[in-house]
């Protein structure tokens, strides 16, 4: 059951405004134990909350919050913008409680707009310091435009940034980072200190590994121990101790299990869905899923003079119109930043005839790299195709929806992306052989001798002798295209001409082309 207090701390809001106090110390957790460290001084005032009033005896917090949002910031089907319900939600909480803080635990960026591919991140940049966050941490995927891109992302005008094991190698550059290890802040009667931890990067495989995310920035991946610093370092000083956590779900949960002192911790990375906070000894773990699908809603009722913890109560809610208002300043937001992609968002590229399987989609795919690319193969990999479609017709933004990029390693084109490598017929040969659940479109009759320009995925361009035995290139990759250019690509060409993205190749390429299936199996042609 919620606080009745909520409602009478609102009766103190016109007269007890007192400033937002940040205390930052760049000089935590300095290499004597190794552990990295972000911080800058930071001194803020704003008449963000109340002031503590001296006869309370409670005092109600609420935490509004989300994580990994990937740039779902478009209008849907509502005609509303997630980002703005999101808005809307937390305005409704904080007229409630004044005492309400907006938090994200990070991976704002990718899978989600046109907008940001086409901007390189600018428009996700923009939505971001847009909304007010109080606190929020960096994700994998907020590295993915480059380290320029992330400085800018990190400055943010209103909101604490946190990346407690990341900083810059040189403490003297011009270039300086926006994050910060620690803050504390003063919210009404109670004090609350911060810390955030970012996630292992991952490389073209997909795979989570450690090292730098860019060689200008240095990350600690022993959490436990930048944990346990934190907490020895600063336990005393706050009422409640708050880790934004960019760790997934289960390393949460060890951090918690290892620790004491933690009193929340704000969760991400993992996108999972919790309907209920994860209890692990004085601990709670809230994680609420990806993609602004939900949004989490935590009142703790806090005993103001034993300086405790009373209650606390959890709503898990849809991020719907009728939970969640649009706010009317980040939805003229939205339509500001994404004015100059509203062709790209809502223009057709392609029709569609047929129910396209993730199977047929991924052929698509590898057609329109033969056909765009001037190349002589392609192969594709089903399992990187994220939807299926519907017969009608497609924007840009539906194509990214299906062949969604993700840059791994962060910088650099995504782990999906095609890459364009020469080989020989025999090389060719051994790609179909080796990668027989991939579509493929290309010739039937391979001349083991003769040259051939073949475009496969990321993972296999740089490890072709884990994929094929032997390294099939003649040279070494090139980066071609982003599987979701090639296929608006095609779509364009095949929609000037009055056909269908699946429409049936023409009768003299019907011989030469064909589905590649395992060798030995009935072969039929492409379709």
């Amino acid at each position: 059951m919620r606080s009745v207090y909520r409602g009478s701390l609102a009766l103190f809001f016109p007269f007890f405004l007192i400033g937002l106090y940040i205390e930052s110390n760049p000089n935590h957790l300095r290499p004597a134990s190794d552990t990295l460290t972000a911080g800058r001084p930071v001194v803020r005032m704003s008449p963000r909350w109340p002031g503590c009033y001296a006869k309370s005896r409670s005092q109600t917090l609420s935490f509004v919050h989300v994580s990994d949002v990937h740039a779902h910031y478009n209008p849907d089907a509502s005609g509303s913008s997630p980002l703005a319900r999101l808005k809307g939600f937390y305005e409704r909480t904080r007229r409630e409680n004044p005492f309400t803080l907006l938090t994200n635990a990070g991976d704002d960026y990718e899978k989600g707009s046109i907008a940001e591919a086409l901007s390189r991140g600018r428009t996700t940049r923009q939505l971001v310091q847009a909304m007010g966050y109080d606190v929020r941490t960096l994700g994998n995927h907020d590295f993915a435009w480059g380290l320029e891109e992330l400085l800018a992302f990190s400055r943010d005008p209103t909101a604490i940034v946190l990346a407690t094991n990341t900083r810059m190698l040189d403490d003297k550059s011009a270039a300086k980072p926006g994050w910060t290890d620690y803050a504390a802040l003063e919210v009404g009667c109670v004090r609350i200190g911060f810390f955030g931890l970012v996630s292992r990067p991952w490389n073209e495989r997909d795979e989570a590994y450690d090292g730098a995310y860019f060689p200008e920035l240095r990350s600690d991946f022993r959490h436990l121990e930048t944990a346990r610093e934190i907490i020895a370092r600063h336990r005393q000083e706050v009422d409640l101790l708050v880790l934004v956590s960019h760790l997934g779900l289960d390393e949460d949960i060890r951090l918690a299990e290892h620790t004491d002192g933690i009193d929340l911790i704000l969760g991400g990375h993992s996108h999972s869905v919790e309907p209920r906070p994860v209890e692990v000894k004085d601990t709670l773990i809230l994680h609420v899923g990806a993609n602004l699908e939900h949004i989490g809603r935590l009142d703790i009722d806090f005993d103001v003079r034993g300086r405790r913890i009373r209650s606390r109560a959890f709503d898990l809610v849809p991020n719907l119109e009728e939970h969640a208002p649009p706010d009317p300043v980040i939805a003229a937001a939205v339509t500001r930043v994404l004015a100059p992609y509203r062709e790209e968002l809502t223009a057709e590229v392609a029709r569609i005839h047929t129910h396209q399987s993730k199977d047929s989609m991924a052929r698509i795919a590898a057609r329109a790299a033969v056909e765009t690319l001037g190349l002589d193969a392609a192969l594709v990999g089903a399992h990187t195709v994220w939807t299926n479609w519907q017969p009608g017709t497609l924007t840009q933004q539906a194509v990214l929806d299906a062949y969604r990029v993700e840059r791994e390693p962060v910088g650099e084109p995504g782990f999906s992306s095609l890459y364009r490598i020469e080989v020989t017929g025999a090389g060719l040969r051994r790609a179909w052989e080796a990668l027989a659940d991939f579509a493929y479109w290309g010739p039937l009759d391979i001349d083991p001798d003769a040259r051939y320009t073949l475009a496969i995925q990321k993972p296999q361009a740089f490890h072709q002798s884990e994929f094929f035995g032997w390294e099939i290139g003649n040279r070494p990759p090139e980066p071609a295209t982003e599987l979701w250019e090639a296929v608006v690509a095609y779509g364009r060409a095949r929609a000037r001409a009055g056909l269908a993205l699946d429409a049936e190749p023409s009768e003299d390429r019907v011989q030469d082309l064909l589905a590649l299936s395992p060798p030995g199996t009935a072969r039929t042609p492409i379709r």
